[in-house]
């Protein structure tokens, strides 16, 4: 990996687009807790966007060689920030379960809280192809129970819909989570 100049690094694309999404969280949350027509529209609208620009943040960075340390860190913190803002606020208003919440973001914080760790040791974590489906279903699991209540605001088809994806990401989130454990203890556990 090609590690750009730290001080010019902030400002690449890659990065502004990572910084753009972690701007977007209270403007979100704020609409989404304004539980007007409009806003929760545009709450929607938003999200979306911050999710295609997750997306698009690594691609550039790969494609346009702007790869830096910085953005390592700084898109997963974003996505994470984001994806759980939106989750306990859709939780606090009873459009996700309690249990579902608490495991999603509870993974988060122990994964990057090990990310962190195994970083100051010198040692990166790089997300799996199943954290990645974890990710793309929550995003898209979320965009569909928003633009719900944007247009109903009642237990609907796309709501539904919303779940069930939420739960697929619920599910690669702990298979995820084992991966990224069991990978981390067994060269640990040989040493014994």
């Amino acid at each position: 990996m090609k590690v750009r100049d730290e001080a010019a690094s902030l400002w690449t694309l890659p990065n502004r687009l990572s910084i753009l999404r972690i701007l977007f969280i209270p403007i979100i949350v704020l609409f989404i807790s304004s539980q007007e027509d409009g806003l929760l529209l545009a709450s929607c609208l938003l999200f979306i966007i911050a999710g295609i620009t997750d997306g698009l943040d690594g691609y550039l960075a790969r494609k346009m060689s702007l790869t830096s340390r910085l953005g390592v860190y700084l898109d997963p913190i974003a996505d994470k920030l984001l994806v759980s803002s939106v989750l306990i606020t859709l939780t606090y208003y009873h459009l996700i379960p309690l249990w579902v919440t608490l495991i999603l973001v509870g993974r988060e914080f122990l994964i990057n809280g090990l990310r962190a760790f195994y970083a100051m040791e010198g040692i990166a974590i790089y997300p799996s192809s199943f954290g990645k489906i974890k990710t793309a279903l929550q995003l898209i699991g979320i965009s569909c129970l928003l633009f719900n209540i944007a247009i109903e605001r009642i237990d609907t088809v796309i709501h539904q819909i919303g779940l069930v994806i939420i739960y697929g990401a619920l599910f690669f989130s702990i298979y995820s989570a084992i991966n990224y454990l069991t990978a981390l203890f067994k060269p640990q556990a040989s040493k014994s």
